[in-house]
């Protein structure tokens, strides 16, 4: 499928963009969303191998602070899943003219879909959230200070340098922070799950290094639209790059019968 690359103007901010296959308004087109210290480059041939299954097109693109994207300038305001969930979204689907939507999201950016589906619910048809972080437990905290030692080593920071240069260190603060600032009460997002109508697909790894349990029955208990979740076995965080063939398999399924559906 061909492919390019572009920046595009989304919520005040320039963002590096990649399109995969050729854009048609009257078929569904995949937007990929990823995780908190992740970009385009780390999802790896997962968008260009989902979307060549599905036989659709997709963008996946470098979230603000992410990637080749505008550097983030911190403190930022609001809640950041949120505010992604937002404005950015309905910018990148004006600009490239996206009819209906199928949103992929990974970690944060599953959280980020979720969110979404229910802001934008006219336009989007249908989410997979890979191991979204919706809910702040123990495992996860675990999780995220073993995060930060290996960045205060220098491991993880030269491995995110490849990928974020001189935007890391700024990057890394706003993802630690994000989760463990003093005094901050969690935020529930109960409701925002209660107000989402289109079909969700949810996948989770059985050995997720952030834990997984809580995400699931909190996604189970608090959408009320068709799901369905599936935990693989010998998976941890990064599931559709661990063991890409069952998640390709699964979401294609799941997209073709919203296809069918539309």
């Amino acid at each position: 499928m061909e492919t390019q690359e572009s920046h595009v103007m989304a919520n005040g901010h320039r963002l590096n963009t990649l399109r995969i296959g050729k854009i048609k308004k009257e078929k569904p087109t995949l937007i990929f969303l990823h995780g908190g210290l992740d970009c385009i480059a780390m999802w790896r041939e997962f968008p260009a191998r989902l979307a060549a299954a599905a036989g659709l097109a997709a963008i996946v693109y470098d979230r603000w602070g992410h990637g080749k994207s505008d550097p983030l300038v911190l403190p930022r305001d609001g809640d950041a899943r949120i505010v992604e969930a937002d404005q950015p979204i309905i910018d990148i689907i004006r600009h490239f003219g996206i009819g209906k939507v199928i949103l992929v999201g990974h970690s944060f950016g599953g959280a980020i879909a979720l969110l979404a589906s229910g802001i934008h619910s006219d336009l989007v048809i249908g989410t997979i959230a890979i191991t979204p972080q919706l809910v702040a437990h123990a495992d996860g905290k675990e999780g995220l200070a073993k995060a930060i030692a290996a960045f205060k080593s220098g491991k993880l920071r030269d491995k995110l340098m490849v990928f974020h240069g001189n935007q890391t260190d700024t990057l890394f603060e706003d993802w630690s922070q994000g989760s463990s600032r003093p005094n901050q009460k969690p935020r529930d997002y109960s409701t925002q799950l209660n107000e989402v109508e289109c079909p969700v697909l949810v996948i989770y790894g059985r050995q997720d290094n952030y834990g997984y349990m809580h995400n699931l029955e909190f996604t189970e208990k608090n959408l009320t639209c068709r799901s369905e979740s599936l935990v693989i076995d010998d998976a941890r965080h990064y599931p559709h790059i661990e063991i890409p063939e069952v998640v390709i398999d699964t979401c294609k399924n799941f997209i073709c019968a919203l296809d069918q559906a539309h």
